[in-house]
């Protein structure tokens, strides 16, 4: 199991915007290949108050965004420190199709996110990058778990004119959740 092949399918199914389906399907990959006992230990890994943290640490990115004229913002959570987030504010952003996401490695202000300490436990036991299935699966539902608690927080946005991307470090193409309008 190659876990980037995975990665490019999660990222088609975010662009159908459904979290709860998304999250759903890699729950059940994570059940088939790494059993009940850790699935069901992510799952109930409750996350509402991370996300409105999450939310509340968007807004404000956003709003610095806003006065700053900057174009896109992106969350980058570290997989490998605890899960650590942070927003990334950038003043240019370019397309996904321009294929170019070096934007985003100049940015201009960030804001400090939560750390998911019970997921980087549950990656350091069971998850990894390496090809064993079960250590795909787990990781795979941790990252959706996660980028769908952020696309959810992105649904709550109103007026936003920023493009808002997620990603790990690394990670190309940078995933996006909001693409800018062109004005």
């Amino acid at each position: 199991m190659n876990i980037y092949d995975y990665l490019d399918q999660i990222y088609e199914d975010l662009n159908e915007n459904d979290w709860d389906v998304v999250e759903s399907k890699y729950r059940e990959l994570a059940l088939k290949c790494a059993g009940e006992k850790v699935t069901n230990r992510i799952t109930h890994i409750n996350l509402r108050d991370y996300q409105k943290s999450l939310y509340e640490k968007l807004l404000e990115a956003v709003d610095i965004g806003e006065t700053s004229s900057a174009q896109a913002i992106w969350f980058e959570y570290d997989i490998e420190n605890n899960w650590k987030g942070r927003f990334l504010i950038c003043p240019e952003y370019y397309p996904e199709s321009e294929e170019d996401d070096d934007w985003a490695s100049e940015w201009e202000s960030e804001v400090e996110a939560m750390t998911l300490g019970e997921f980087a436990a549950i990656y350091r036991e069971f998850g990894g990058y390496n090809d064993e299935d079960s250590h795909v699966a787990t990781t795979l539902y941790l990252i959706t778990r996660l980028v769908c608690a952020f696309g959810r927080c992105v649904d709550g946005l109103t007026n936003n004119h920023l493009a808002i991307c997620i990603g790990f470090p690394e990670q190309d193409p940078l995933w996006r959740i909001v693409e800018k309008k062109e004005s």
